[in-house]
């Protein structure tokens, strides 16, 4: 025959040995919470239900939807509409700018015309032809006035001469 078949012991049931609970130190009142630690536990519950959110129900209907293409569509329609705004306001832009510049060309040549028309040489031209002449600087005379003689003009004008 063969051998005897072998057996394990059977060990004793063990319950878990018992902790000591810690004694908890009075902490010192009026002393604000720490903040950090704080910002820490609401960054870990914000992440643990932000983590859950593309698992959840609405996510999957919407995702897997028919719907969910006409959305990808009015989204990518929006897209062009905004380059194609873009884009016309460019070309707007560099059409007046071209605009301005031909203006700017134009107003250049009139005050060049401006200029040969107003210069000296031309003036005086045309005052010799009229008769006119340039005193020389000896007999140009300044005349100073007094206040009486202002009342006196102003009487000679009303009486008509």
């Amino acid at each position: 025959m063969g051998a005897p078949a072998r057996t394990l012991p059977v060990l004793p049931t063990r319950s878990p040995a018992r902790r000591p609970v810690p004694r908890r130190r009075p902490g010192v009142r009026g002393r604000p919470a720490n903040r950090q630690q704080s910002g820490l536990r609401l960054i870990g519950k914000s992440a643990q239900a932000v983590s859950h959110f593309p698992e959840s129900g609405l996510v999957r209907t919407v995702s897997t939807g028919r719907r969910w293409i006409f959305v990808i569509g009015a989204l990518l329609l929006a897209t062009v509409a905004i380059n194609v705004v873009t884009v016309s306001y460019g070309s707007m832009a560099s059409k007046l700018e071209t605009q301005i510049e031909s203006i700017e060309r134009q107003n250049v040549i009139l005050e060049s015309a401006q200029t040969a028309a107003l210069s000296m040489p031309r003036v005086q031209a045309q005052a010799e032809a009229e008769g006119m002449y340039l005193p020389e600087p000896d007999a140009i005379h300044y005349r100073s006035f007094q206040p009486t003689d202002y009342s006196a003009a102003a009487e000679r004008l009303a009486a008509g001469g």
